[in-house]
C-alpha cells in the first residue's frame, strides 16, 4: 500500500458520518469539453434509478488538494520500438500540470502490482521512481486497476483519481473487468486512462493501420474507455508528444474542478443502483460514476 505523504494536509471537505451518504466525484463540462467551474449547489440534479434525490452535501474542487495515483504499465508490451511516446513522458506532462500543493504517487504493474513512491509534492521523487520500471513480463491490467483504486480510496476523501498509463493489453489478470469497474464505482475513484501506442495503432495518426488489421491494442483501448465511462473519468489514446501534453492538460483541468456531491440513499436491498447527475444550466454535461451497490 502507498503510504501517506509527510506534508501537513489542509482542511479537506468531509461528509457527515451520521448516515451512509452516497458520495460522488463529478466533473461538469461545456459543449466544447471545457470544465465548468462556477456551478452552485442548486444547479445540480441527482437521480437514483430514475428517482430524484436530495443533495445533502456539496463542495467545490478548490476546497481540497488533488491526489493522483499514477499507475504505470511495466510489462514487456510497453517496450515497443515503434512508440515515440512513453509512460515517463506522459507522467512528466501530468506532473507539470499540477499545482504546488497537489500530491502524486507512483505505482507499477506487470503480472503484479507494487507501490514505488508514496504520495508527495516532490515531483522529482516521482521521476526518479521510474528507474524502478523496466518493461518485462506479462500484463495484469485489470488486477492492477483493482488494487490501485482500493489503495487510493484508503487515503481519505477529496479530489482524487487513478491515472493508468498503458497500451491497454491485458494478458494475465485474474479479475474480470466488469467486477473491477463495479468496485471502483463503489469506491468513487475516477479512472483516467492514457493508452500509449504506436502511430500504427493510433486512430488519430495518419499512419494508423487498424482499419486493415485489427490490433490487440485497439481492443485494449475499448476496455479502457469502459473503465473511464463507468467510473466518471476519461480515456485518451496518444502516440506523440503533442497528444501526451493535450491529454495531461485535460485530465488535470477536469480534476482541479471536481465537485463532491453527497445524498442519503433510499432504503432497499443491496443491489446495483444507477446514478445520473445533470445540471440545470443549459449546455452543461456532468460526468460521474454510473452507479453503486449500497453496503449491506
Amino acid at each position: 500500500m502507498l503510504a501517506r505523504g509527510d506534508e501537513a494536509h489542509p482542511q479537506i471537505a468531509r461528509f457527515s458520518a451520521k448516515s451512509e451518504l452516497v458520495v460522488l466525484s463529478a466533473t461538469a463540462l461545456d459543449k466544447k469539453g471545457r470544465p465548468v467551474t462556477d456551478l452552485g449547489r442548486g444547479e445540480f440534479r441527482i437521480t437514483e434509478d430514475g428517482r430524484p434525490q436530495k443533495l445533502e452535501q456539496f463542495s467545490q474542487g478548490a476546497e481540497s488538494r488533488l491526489r493522483i495515483l499514477l499507475l504505470v504499465d511495466a510489462s514487456g508490451s510497453m517496450s515497443g520500438a515503434l512508440k515515440s511516446a512513453s509512460p515517463r513522458m506522459a507522467a512528466i506532462q501530468l506532473l507539470a500540470s499540477l499545482s504546488p500543493d497537489d500530491e502524486a504517487a507512483l505505482a507499477g504493474f506487470d503480472h503484479r502490482y507494487w507501490g514505488i513512491v508514496a504520495f508527495t509534492k516532490d515531483r522529482q521523487k516521482i521521476e526518479r521512481g521510474f528507474e524502478e520500471l523496466e518493461p518485462f513480463g506479462s500484463t495484469a491490467l485489470h488486477d492492477a486497476l483493482d488494487k490501485a483504486a482500493s489503495d487510493l480510496a484508503s487515503h481519505g476523501e477529496g479530489r482524487r483519481a487513478v491515472v493508468v498509463i498503458t497500451d491497454g493489453v491485458d494478458t494475465a489478470s485474474q479479475q474480470d473487468p466488469g467486477a473491477v469497474v463495479a468496485r471502483s464505482r463503489a469506491l468513487d475513484v475516477p479512472i483516467y486512462a492514457v493508452s500509449v501506442v504506436s502511430p500504427l495503432d493510433d486512430p488519430a495518426s495518419p499512419r494508423f493501420t487498424g482499419r486493415e488489421r485489427p490490433a490487440v491494442a485497439v481492443a485494449g483501448m475499448a476496455i479502457l474507455k469502459r473503465y473511464a465511462l463507468w467510473s466518471g473519468g476519461a480515456a485518451f489514446t496518444v502516440s506523440d508528444f503533442a497528444g501526451l501534453k493535450q491529454a495531461s492538460q485535460r485530465i488535470v483541468a477536469e480534476l482541479k474542478h471536481q465537485y463532491r456531491l453527497g445524498y442519503d440513499p433510499p432504503p432497499g436491498p443491496p443491489r446495483f443502483r444507477s446514478i445520473a447527475v445533470t445540471s440545470t444550466r443549459q449546455g452543461v454535461v456532468v460526468k460521474t460514476r454510473s452507479g453503486y451497490v449500497p453496503r449491506s
